[in-house]
């Protein structure tokens, strides 16, 4: 019996910890968002950003609207140095998920196209609601990106 309250509680820990650790969006969709949506157009195609409700995500939306000419990078993210710095709350999220709008230091953007585990620390700006078709249309290389508020 105490065999399998150790293996029950074990089970239980590694659910826990795998959905910290790797997230499933659960944890990012329970924190509080903007009430407003931006528009991102990417060459034909249209995305809804939902972004989070914190100071940079404000900061990010009185830059709007704002076309960038983002790089890409290790063949999972676009990025885009902004000439301006955003309030910054970094921490090491863990995961990564295809979609997550995330600012890396105090200036550069990031959008992210696969999902992955991560040491970097980032601060929460905001996340594409439907991902489908987002890796192909940025493509590889630089993107031309078109920020709009709703």
């Amino acid at each position: 019996m105490k065999i399998k309250k150790y293996f029950l509680s074990l089970l239980i820990f590694s659910i826990i910890a795998c959905n910290s650790v790797y997230g499933d969006n659960t944890t990012m969709n329970n924190v509080d968002t903007l009430n407003t949506s931006v528009n991102v157009k990417i060459k034909d195609e249209e995305y809804k950003l939902k972004l989070y409700d914190n100071q940079t995500a404000k900061d990010f939306l009185s830059l709007l609207p704002l076309t960038v000419n983002m790089n890409d990078l290790n063949r999972n993210e676009k990025y885009y140095n902004l000439s301006k710095n955003l309030t910054t709350k970094t921490e090491n999220i863990g995961s990564i998920k295809t979609g997550d709008f995330l600012l890396y230091g105090n200036n550069c953007i990031v959008l992210f196209y696969e999902s992955f585990r991560t040491s970097y620390s980032y601060t929460r700006l905001g996340y594409i609601e439907n991902t489908e078709g987002l890796k192909e249309s940025l493509g590889r290389g630089s993107v031309e990106i078109i920020f709009s508020a709703n």
